[in-house]
């Protein structure tokens, strides 16, 4: 038998080769196609960046784009200048919002349990994820709110503070399994003591909502709460002053829009999700509220424009902004929505008895809010992060002798915004 002879590794190798140089002349068409493709695609994408115009806001994520960033030499050392400039080659990039989608189907199809940072819950709840949430920016909000709160109480003005939880802190039985409730917890033990450190007590709604226990208490597609969730923080605020809340049955249910999309819809990209429901909980009387916005941020098309002193205001016979639920951020029917700086809800009409007035500083889980506490108050809705008033001087005007703080663990741990509380503090302070 002959002896096998084996080959050199010289001759393996150029055979190696010789099949790929086969190879390479066989698919060169390919290849060529893949490249212009590519590079024609980067190129067109390049082009349609700079020639279409920048979008200053995002209806469909409801938000503010960035917009070019300004050049400066220290910021650009300290890469402020770099990482906004990021961000606004995200934020304008051409179809958007079409591959935010093209990119949920893929995370999808992977079984991936989240996209965005949006974790695709239970029973089709789309939660924003916060794992570890701000507590520099946190102690820095309850400092500034502690403050507050004791010159107010000296100025003889009664404060509330209260403060709501994300989705992700109430709904636990919406997240994937072994998610758990550990960062919820930890952010709220935190806040517990902050609060107890600057000598303020808080109404824990993220508590009440959970002691709720009920179905619907959040909006699946939006980070806020529904009208029945609100319902139940209402409860609370203001068994917390003293006051018997009505009765869930003491409200008629007004289903006012069945394809709301919210924030959550919007970041996750899961185009192929149902709408929320918006309701109304009506009761006899509110159909003499009157709502007066002071210089909106919104062009609202069916308002009373009227001027006083100077100042416009948009004047609606009603607590509700109907037209706004023909936009996409139809949350923002309640109270005329979230970017006005300064709200008033009043009762009027015959035989109106006169009523206490109610400031209420706020971020947007007021605005869904506020119709249950007009049924006791008048109501001046003051929003800090679009103004810096001087909130002890305007409710000492208005003869109002309470004041509610209502912000949510989102706000307080991602915004420096009561800062703004500090605004002409020191003026009033008592001296002793």
């Amino acid at each position: 038998m002959a002896k096998e002879k084996f080959k050199s590794a010289d001759d393996v190798a150029a055979e190696y080769m010789e099949l790929q140089l086969s190879k390479s002349r066989e698919s060169r068409f390919e290849n060529i196609l893949v490249t212009v493709l590519t590079v024609g695609f980067v190129f067109i994408f390049a082009i349609a960046f700079w020639l279409l115009p920048d979008r200053d806001f995002s209806e469909e994520e409801n938000r503010t784009l960035q917009a070019f960033p300004e050049f400066e030499l220290e910021g650009f050392l300290h890469g402020d200048f770099t990482a906004d400039f990021g961000t606004y080659m995200a934020d304008q990039f051409p179809l958007r919002n079409f591959f935010i989608g093209v990119k949920a189907i893929s995370e999808t199809a992977q079984l991936k349990g989240q996209n965005n940072d949006v974790i695709l819950g239970a029973d089709g709840y789309l939660i924003a994820r916060s794992d570890y949430p701000d507590e520099g920016i946190l102690s820095q909000n309850i400092e500034n709110a502690g403050k507050f709160i004791s010159v107010a109480e000296e100025n003889g003005i009664d404060c509330t503070a209260a403060f709501a939880g994300r989705k992700m802190d109430v709904l636990e039985d919406k997240l994937p399994a072994l998610y758990g409730s550990y960062y919820s917890d930890r952010i709220f033990g935190i806040l517990d003591g902050m609060c107890e450190q600057n000598g303020f007590d808080y109404v824990n709604l993220r508590d009440a909502l959970i002691a709720a226990d009920k179905e619907g208490l959040y909006y699946k597609t939006d980070h806020h709460w529904t009208s029945l969730g609100a319902y139940y923080a209402y409860c609370e605020i203001v068994e917390s002053m003293g006051i018997t809340p009505y009765a869930l049955s003491d409200f008629e249910i007004e289903a006012a829009s069945d394809d709301f999309f919210g924030t959550t819809w919007s970041s996750a990209g899961v185009k192929w999700t149902e709408g929320d429901t918006i309701e109304y909980f009506r009761w006899e009387g509110d159909e003499n509220l009157t709502l007066r916005i002071k210089n909106s941020s919104y062009d609202y098309k069916k308002s009373e424009k009227i001027e006083e002193n100077g100042v416009k205001y948009d004047v609606f016979e009603t607590v509700y902004v109907r037209e706004m639920l023909e936009k996409k951020d139809k949350y923002a029917s309640f109270a005329g929505g979230n970017n006005n700086s300064y709200v008033e809800i009043t009762m009027e009409g015959e035989n109106i008895k006169e009523r206490e007035t109610l400031v209420l500083l706020r971020d947007s889980f007021a605005d869904s809010l506020a119709p249950f506490l007009a049924r006791h108050f008048d109501l001046v809705l003051i929003d800090l992060r679009t103004s810096t008033p001087d909130t002890i001087a305007i409710a000492k005007e208005l003869g109002a002798e309470r004041i509610l703080l209502l912000y949510n663990m989102e706000t307080l741990t991602t915004t420096n915004d009561l800062k703004n509380l500090n605004f002409k503090l020191s003026s009033h302070k008592i001296q002793k």
